[in-house]
């Protein structure tokens, strides 16, 4: 079972009282006399679980307020854009959305800008935008067996089948693979973007994939598949992402987690651009900055708070194992999703040349 500070548990005791308030912003009682009906696209399944009890619930019992989930695609660039541009609103505003995805909407004008004051300030620049505020990160990291290697391994180790042999997986996805590769080799994760601004970059990534490549078991193409290869061992090593590694290790299997080299990326929440409800959904997503909200939605799955205060409200043992932990995001880089938004396609097309020769 997951334990929670005292403070975290009064919090929860007290969802419709006086803690509730602590993060509510005066501007509040301006929706009241509005329809008291939020929609927001959503993707489902336990992060919407997790965001009904940390966000929605408090909300409602709070302002009187219901926000109601409307599923979307779980990567509505095109979507959004069709809301827009028809003035058709399915939904009042998006969670869940990948900050890269946002940043692309907000390049082509699709997206509201947000209200910055308060206790979204205490977000750290590179979790928001104008127009798009971080709620929980995920980071790709690498996971091993336990019971296979009594020490945590490196990237580079990954490269070593000699001294620690065992079943290998790789995504089969060329950003997360050639970053992977770059960290392998000795790069830096910030620098990996510097270092495939050029040509010899992305040689020096192919050249350090074809030496681990005839020792791969499994390109995995879902994350969803990556628990069960872990769980069962098909798999010694396997990079995936964190919470999908958590799961496996809470359910009592012995599986480990090397931070150090592994990359971020921040989810939060954006408003299409001329949504009815733009205010509306400002003060909610202005409320969702809040610490102790953010510590209840991201305990539940294992995601980082981009509110660092809101570790504070996370027994310690579990804050420990997410991902902006002081301790795990330290030797950790943010995805340079403007890196790769312009090359996704072309370095896509490359790897799987690569895969298929």
């Amino acid at each position: 079972m997951i334990m929670l500070k005292s403070t975290r548990r009064t919090f929860v005791k007290t969802l419709a009282g006086t803690a509730a308030a602590i993060a509510m912003p005066a501007v509040w009682t301006g929706a009241r006399g509005q329809e008291n009906r939020l929609t927001v696209g959503d993707t489902g399944g336990v992060a919407t679980q997790a965001y009904t009890e940390g966000f929605y619930k408090p909300y409602f019992e709070q302002t009187g307020i219901e926000v109601i989930p409307v599923e979307r695609r779980e990567s509505p660039v095109a979507e959004v854009r069709a809301i827009v541009e028809t003035g058709t609103y399915r939904y009042d505003f998006c969670e869940g959305i990948g900050h890269d995805v946002a940043a692309t909407l907000e390049e082509g004008g699709f997206l509201e800008e947000l209200d910055l004051s308060g206790e979204t300030e205490d977000i750290p620049d590179n979790m928001k935008s104008s127009t798009f505020i971080g709620s929980n990160v995920v980071a790709f990291i690498l996971a091993y067996r336990t019971e296979k290697f009594s020490q945590p391994l490196t990237h580079a180790d990954v490269w070593n089948p000699e001294q620690f042999p065992g079943r290998r997986g790789l995504r089969q996805n060329a950003r997360d693979t050639l970053q992977f590769a770059l960290v392998a080799d000795g790069v830096a994760p910030a620098e990996v973007s510097n270092v495939l601004a050029d040509e010899a970059g992305w040689g020096r990534a192919f050249a350090k994939l074809d030496e681990i490549k005839s020792h791969i078991d499994v390109w995995w193409t879902s994350a969803a598949q990556t628990p069960t290869f872990l769980q069962t061992g098909e798999l010694d090593i396997c990079p995936t992402f964190n919470s999908r590694a958590q799961s496996v290790i809470d359910s009592g299997s012995p599986v480990g987690i090397t931070w150090d080299g592994g990359f971020f990326m921040n989810y939060g929440w954006c408003i299409p651009k001329g949504s009815p409800k733009a205010d509306m959904a400002r003060d909610f997503i202005k409320y969702c900055s809040s610490p102790q909200g953010q510590a209840i939605a991201c305990e539940r799955m294992a995601s980082g708070p981009c509110n660092p205060k809101a570790l504070d409200f996370i027994e310690p043992e579990r804050a420990r194992i997410l991902p902006t932990h002081p301790d795990n995001i330290a030797n950790m880089a943010l995805t340079d999703f403007r890196f790769w938004g312009p090359r996704q396609e072309e370095a896509t097309n490359r790897f799987n040349e690569w895969l298929m020769a």
